[in-house]
Protein backbone atom coordinates (compact mmCIF):
# COMPACT_ATOMS: atom_id res chain seq x y z
CA UNK A 1 0.00 0.00 0.00
CA UNK A 2 1.44 3.27 -1.17
CA UNK A 3 1.28 6.83 0.84
CA UNK A 4 1.14 9.61 -1.17
CA UNK A 5 1.28 12.29 1.71
CA UNK A 6 4.24 13.36 2.75
CA UNK A 7 5.76 12.53 6.13
CA UNK A 8 5.48 15.17 8.85
CA UNK A 9 6.91 15.47 12.10
CA UNK A 10 5.68 17.71 14.52
CA UNK A 11 6.82 17.71 17.82
CA UNK A 12 4.04 17.52 20.59
CA UNK A 13 2.98 20.75 22.10
CA UNK A 14 1.88 20.57 26.16
CA UNK A 15 -0.07 22.72 28.19
CA UNK A 16 2.49 23.46 31.11
CA UNK A 17 -0.95 25.52 32.65
CA UNK A 18 -2.47 22.61 34.09
CA UNK A 19 -2.44 18.68 35.04
CA UNK A 20 -2.41 16.77 32.10
CA UNK A 21 -5.79 14.68 31.08
CA UNK A 22 -4.03 11.84 29.60
CA UNK A 23 -5.82 8.64 30.23
CA UNK A 24 -3.19 7.07 32.57
CA UNK A 25 -2.48 10.30 34.46
CA UNK A 26 -6.47 10.78 35.77
CA UNK A 27 -5.56 6.99 36.54
CA UNK A 28 -3.06 7.73 39.12
CA UNK A 29 -4.72 10.34 40.14
CA UNK A 30 -8.07 8.44 41.06
CA UNK A 31 -5.85 5.30 42.50
CA UNK A 32 -4.31 8.05 44.51
CA UNK A 33 -7.54 9.48 45.94
CA UNK A 34 -9.07 5.78 46.52
CA UNK A 35 -5.82 4.78 48.25
CA UNK A 36 -6.34 8.10 50.27
CA UNK A 37 -9.76 7.03 50.74
CA UNK A 38 -8.87 3.48 52.01
CA UNK A 39 -6.52 5.00 54.32
CA UNK A 40 -8.52 7.40 56.42
CA UNK A 41 -9.05 5.91 59.67
CA UNK A 42 -12.55 5.83 61.80
CA UNK A 43 -12.98 3.80 65.14
CA UNK A 44 -16.45 1.85 64.62
CA UNK A 45 -18.75 0.76 68.13
CA UNK A 46 -21.27 -1.82 68.20
CA UNK A 47 -24.60 -0.12 67.17
CA UNK A 48 -23.24 2.48 64.79
CA UNK A 49 -24.55 2.94 61.32
CA UNK A 50 -22.26 3.01 58.51
CA UNK A 51 -22.19 3.14 54.68
CA UNK A 52 -19.53 2.37 51.66
CA UNK A 53 -17.18 5.24 51.49
CA UNK A 54 -17.31 6.35 47.96
CA UNK A 55 -15.03 4.10 45.16
CA UNK A 56 -14.30 1.32 47.35
CA UNK A 57 -17.09 -0.83 47.74
CA UNK A 58 -15.98 -4.42 46.89
CA UNK A 59 -19.29 -6.39 48.20
CA UNK A 60 -22.34 -6.71 46.61
CA UNK A 61 -24.38 -5.69 49.77
CA UNK A 62 -25.53 -3.16 51.14
CA UNK A 63 -26.19 -1.02 48.07
CA UNK A 64 -24.17 2.73 47.89
CA UNK A 65 -25.43 5.15 50.42
CA UNK A 66 -27.49 2.18 52.29
CA UNK A 67 -27.15 1.87 56.04
CA UNK A 68 -25.88 -0.83 57.54
CA UNK A 69 -25.42 -0.98 61.48
CA UNK A 70 -22.05 -2.73 63.12
CA UNK A 71 -23.07 -5.61 65.06
CA UNK A 72 -19.95 -6.46 65.98
CA UNK A 73 -15.94 -4.82 65.97
CA UNK A 74 -13.38 -7.80 65.88
CA UNK A 75 -10.29 -7.18 68.55
CA UNK A 76 -8.08 -8.53 65.84
CA UNK A 77 -8.39 -9.26 61.39
CA UNK A 78 -10.22 -12.57 60.71
CA UNK A 79 -8.80 -13.14 57.41
CA UNK A 80 -11.55 -15.82 55.34
CA UNK A 81 -9.90 -18.99 54.89
CA UNK A 82 -11.62 -19.62 51.54
CA UNK A 83 -9.87 -16.91 49.91
CA UNK A 84 -6.53 -18.55 49.06
CA UNK A 85 -5.56 -17.40 45.95
CA UNK A 86 -3.50 -14.75 45.40
CA UNK A 87 -5.80 -13.47 42.15
CA UNK A 88 -8.94 -13.14 44.45
CA UNK A 89 -10.03 -9.42 45.28
CA UNK A 90 -10.46 -10.85 48.80
CA UNK A 91 -7.04 -12.37 49.32
CA UNK A 92 -5.66 -11.56 52.70
CA UNK A 93 -8.27 -8.61 52.91
CA UNK A 94 -8.18 -8.12 56.75
CA UNK A 95 -12.40 -8.31 58.01
CA UNK A 96 -12.50 -5.97 60.89
CA UNK A 97 -15.83 -5.24 61.42
CA UNK A 98 -19.00 -7.20 60.98
CA UNK A 99 -22.50 -5.29 59.99
CA UNK A 100 -26.25 -6.29 59.36
CA UNK A 101 -28.54 -5.28 56.34
CA UNK A 102 -32.19 -5.42 56.20
CA UNK A 103 -32.61 -7.57 53.58
CA UNK A 104 -36.39 -9.26 52.61
CA UNK A 105 -37.42 -8.78 56.16
CA UNK A 106 -34.09 -10.26 57.59
CA UNK A 107 -31.49 -9.10 59.27
CA UNK A 108 -28.28 -10.33 57.29
CA UNK A 109 -24.59 -9.99 58.95
CA UNK A 110 -21.25 -9.72 56.85
CA UNK A 111 -17.66 -10.11 58.12
CA UNK A 112 -15.83 -6.84 55.85
CA UNK A 113 -13.22 -4.91 55.63
CA UNK A 114 -13.67 -1.64 58.11
CA UNK A 115 -11.46 0.39 55.92
CA UNK A 116 -14.21 0.52 53.17
CA UNK A 117 -16.66 2.38 55.14
CA UNK A 118 -17.52 5.76 57.22
CA UNK A 119 -19.62 6.67 59.40
CA UNK A 120 -23.63 7.08 58.39
CA UNK A 121 -24.50 10.70 59.30
CA UNK A 122 -27.95 11.43 59.28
Amino acid sequence: MRNDHKDRSFPVVRSTDGPSDAPADLCKRKLEELASRLDQFHAFAKGQFVKWKPGLKNRKFPDYGEPAIVTGVLPIPVFDPCENGAASPYFQEPLTLIIGTYREDDLLEFHVDGRRFEPFDL
